[in-house]
């Protein structure tokens, strides 16, 4: 009989039940299990459901994707556990391949297994194969491009957070998703305030044009390489025409760009010499403002920390999920 925790490759078909007297096996991924751990990921991870488009999109069509760390836990033929983990195998839009880290970017147990020790399994498992990659240090999860959450939810999944304190995990970073109603918003006094001085400066906020394609990208690639140069990259390169971008401008120099997609608010930035002008309250006023006047109702974000948290807060936006990434240091 294998041990818990072996991991081999999966060709077996699974049948219909769920045996928990059976040892679980953990198996890498082989495809013809995806609508069992599909059903297990929306029957486990109730705030975070997932569809089959996304599964393959972010998991098994992501350029780092290796399936020695795609990890699949049977029980009498069944999935009952399920977890990823990766490293950078491609540089990563001017932040490189990020060497020695590792990211574990979704784990989960089925409800009858919790408490067994499969979930201490998974992760070891994980570790294991980061760490013959090279890996050193490893997050849960703050990945991007495809993260399914910037961390551990601490209110919806708190027996996940136990298991990772337990297994030497620290917090490395405490993130909130946010939400408001934009019916009815308005640029505040503050706002029409923060407009009048950034004009006697010489700076502007502008909705997008192809003129600034250039300067845009060059703004990013210099003070925000990754994530935020690549949401903007990819955005003009599917519409090069997009006035789903804003962007503040002096002397004909991009300082700062905001960013949305339906009610999703973000990423959004400015250049850290103008901090404290008013940049950045003007370049969120004129964005809520635009989405507004589409017809959009609401404005939410995945992810804001410390100061930035304080700063929408200001504006309104209210704390809908607190998530703690998580940091170990593999020895």
């Amino acid at each position: 009989m294998e041990k818990p925790g072996t991991v081999k490759t999966r060709t077996a078909t699974s049948p219909n039940e769920v045996n928990t007297n059976k040892l679980p096996t953990i198996e890498t991924f082989g495809g013809k299990e995806e609508a069992d751990v599909i059903d297990l990921w929306n029957q486990c991870l109730v705030r975070d459901p997932i569809t089959t488009d996304i599964f393959r999109r972010k998991i098994l069509l992501d350029e780092n994707f290796d399936p020695r760390g795609c990890l699949v836990a049977f029980s009498g033929g069944r999935a009952v556990g399920f977890s990823v983990a990766l490293r950078r195998k491609h540089p990563y839009y001017g932040a490189g391949l990020e060497q020695g880290t590792g990211w574990i970017t979704v784990f989960f147990v089925h409800p009858d297994f919790r408490r067994s020790g499969l979930g201490e399994k998974l992760i070891e498992a994980s570790e294991s194969f980061l760490k013959s990659v090279g890996v050193t240090a490893v997050y849960v999860s703050s990945y991007t491009p495809n993260y399914f959450a910037p961390g551990i939810d601490l209110d919806s999944y708190p027996e996940s957070h136990t298991l990772l304190r337990k297994l030497g995990y620290r917090r490395f970073e405490r993130v909130y998703s946010m939400r408001r109603s934009l019916l009815d918003f308005e640029i505040s006094a503050e706002g029409e305030e923060a407009s009048k001085s950034l004009d006697a400066r010489g700076i502007s906020i502008r909705v997008f044009e192809p003129m600034y394609i250039s300067g845009l990208l060059n703004f990013l690639g210099t003070n925000y390489p990754g994530d935020l140069f690549r949401v903007a990259f990819e955005e003009l390169r599917h519409d090069p025409n997009t006035n789903r971008i804003l962007v503040a401008v002096q002397d004909r120099r991009v300082v700062g760009f905001s960013h949305y997609e339906n009610e999703h608010f973000g990423p959004f930035a400015i250049d850290q010499s103008l901090s404290g002008m008013g940049v950045g309250t003007c370049l969120y006023d004129r964005t809520a403002l635009q989405m507004k006047e589409k017809g959009i109702q609401n404005l939410w974000l995945a992810w804001a920390n410390g100061h930035a948290k304080d700063f929408y807060y200001r504006r309104g936006l209210k704390v809908t999920r607190r998530y703690e990434i998580m940091l170990k240091e593999l020895k």
